[in-house]
């Protein structure tokens, strides 16, 4: 993907903004003219600079907004959060996506990588198929007899499992990208614990669960458990089969990311309680881009019964995008819900006599002049953010977005051992002030810094040049100037596209080519889709009939 720098923050971005509308983006425009006096409009600036930028100080954020209501904000409080963006995207319900609120480095997105959720159940939602079926495996170990036609309706036991899958895979389909995973192009593989008939998970399911995904890890890919479920009991590490799996699965190559639970008077319980696992706390960032609206989320701390202090690091655990589930009462209601709040209230009275049977809640004598006030109720009442989406909360959320962003790094770096992934991710927190490290680890997980980190590991030790590391090719580039590199050769069919390099830091550009076909290539760096270049670091290379010179390299 080809992610854009912004002109103001320097950072690589999702996109660009370059059209601007309304008072409040108009004077985000000229403090960033006037600030900035290089900038102009037409270079364009990114979401997080325009968002960052809406108010001078606290203050002005907490001043009331006739025109949007309080969405999740308990009564009496005048807070309006994300004024701009809301009215960008037209919906006064919606909440900041996640990649945008933390921050996360869009060149990244898990592809590569297999994730494995273990949870109560799934369903292969839209978002995870649609564009591109993403799920290579799903599994019920609690009866691996079941069919996978099972899982293509939707159950009790589905809700939990889609939504945590989703909000760190999915590709916001159904949202047109807004609600979109970090880890938004990894594939999944997908592994039930919960047993239907009791509606139990236990031990001996959570075990299988994880055994299983080590099994099948070289089958699929599987480079990362993503576990928001938890044992009964705590219990010392050695005692404990789930713990046990967690230990064997990290001796394997397997990072594994787990939730710590909701309820700070609660024990620490496995798998949160493996010493090995990547263990999450809850962050409340209070839907906020500014850093100094976080605080902390009521999510489980302690030391475990072997006296490991957990969590490791703390994420997002409400106001989270989670999918509603389709097939379902709630996936009828929602969108009719935003339909009709976009109608006037005669409009709406016709067409909500028209659907009442998808929205039975809506009262039998409602009023005309009423019905936008009930709407918004109910949409509010229902945590609904958008027509397929609702707002959901809980560390089971923390730990799958983790889990995304170990699959970014992954992606930069498929070298790194889980491990020096857990160092990671402590060494970039960021410390939230006001909160004791007990309580939230090392601190708010930072996925750009995190990323960067790994990428930067790549060529630690190593020149510019072509590297053979167990049978795939890295190419290494060093160019303070380019904006974009790309390699093209003989293996991609020239194509500029499929195999593009990226910075890290200084200028260092780099790009793994997996398993190339036996033989000699000829190839190029692309600089910027329009200056071609045979690679400086490689002294081994042919005409290219053009009057230059092609790379060499054997395979």
């Amino acid at each position: 993907m080809n992610s854009p720098k912004c002109p103001i923050c320097k950072q690589y971005v999702e996109r660009l903004l370059h059209d601007f509308a309304g008072k409040g983006e108009e004077a985000v425009v000229k403090k960033m003219e006037a600030r900035h006096p290089s900038w102009s409009i037409f270079q364009g600036m990114c979401e997080r600079c325009l968002y960052l930028n809406e108010f001078e100080s606290a203050d002005d954020h907490f001043l009331p907004d006739p025109g949007f209501i309080n969405n999740g904000t308990p009564s009496g409080e005048t807070a309006v959060r994300s004024t701009l963006f809301r009215k960008r995207v037209g919906n006064e319900f919606a909440l900041l996506p996640t990649p945008l609120r933390l921050n996360a480095d869009p060149r990244f997105r898990g592809k590569g990588i297999t994730i494995a959720f273990i949870d109560s159940g799934f369903y292969p939602h839209p978002d995870l198929v649609k564009q591109r079926n993403r799920i290579k495996a799903t599994v019920d170990v609690t009866n691996e007899r079941r069919r996978r036609s099972y899982f293509n309706k939707p159950h009790t036991e589905s809700w939990h499992g889609t939504m945590t899958s989703v909000a760190a895979a999915g590709d916001g389909w159904l949202s047109k990208g807004m609600y979109r995973g970090i880890a938004s192009e990894a594939d999944v593989v997908l592994i039930k614990v919960m047993d239907t008939k009791s509606g139990w998970i236990n031990t001996e399911n959570i075990t299988r669960g994880i055994r299983w995904a080590i099994d099948h890890a070289e089958e699929f890919g599987i480079r990362i458990i993503s576990l928001s479920v938890a044992d009964d009991e705590p219990i010392s590490s050695k005692d404990s089969p789930v713990d046990q799996a967690v230990e064997e699965a990290v001796s394997k190559g397997i990072v594994v990311v787990t939730a710590v639970g909701n309820n700070p008077s609660k024990p620490i319980i496995p798998p949160a309680s493996s010493p090995s696992a990547i263990t999450v706390g809850g962050l409340n960032d209070q839907n906020e881009i500014w850093k100094n609206f976080r605080t902390m989320f009521h999510s489980t701390y302690g030391t475990t019964v072997d006296g490991y202090s957990k969590p490791e690091l703390i994420a997002p655990a409400i106001w989270v995008a989670g999918p509603i589930l389709p097939g379902t009462d709630q996936f009828k209601e929602a969108p009719l819900l935003f339909k009709l709040l976009g109608f006037s209230p005669r409009m709406a009275e016709t067409l909500l006599a028209r659907n009442r049977k998808n929205i039975p809640s809506a009262p039998r004598e409602l009023k005309r002049e009423n019905i936008h006030k009930w709407l918004k109720k109910r949409i509010e009442e229902m945590k609904y953010i958008a027509p397929h989406y609702k707002h959901v909360d809980g560390t089971s959320f923390a730990s799958p977005i983790v889990s995304s962003v170990v699959a970014q790094m992954l992606e930069a770096n498929p070298d790194i051992t889980p491990a020096v992934v857990k160092h990671i991710l402590m060494e970039t927190a960021e410390p939230l002030k006001n909160a004791p490290e007990v309580q939230q680890g090392r601190g708010v997980l930072n996925p750009r810094a995190a990323v960067e980190r790994a990428l930067r590991m790549r060529h630690a030790s190593l020149q510019a040049g072509v590297h053979a590391i167990d049978g795939r090719l890295l190419f290494v580039y060093h160019n303070r100037v380019p904006r974009t590199v790309a390699v093209a050769g003989s293996f991609n069919n020239w194509n500029i596209q499929s195999l593009r390099l990226q910075e890290s830091v200084d200028g260092w550009w780099s790009a793994w080519l997996p398993k190339p076909r036996p033989g000699k290539h000829q190839y190029k760096y692309v600089i910027d889709s329009a200056v071609w270049l045979e690679d400086p670091a490689n002294k081994k290379k042919e005409p290219d009939g053009l009057g230059g010179w092609n790379s060499v390299l054997e395979t």
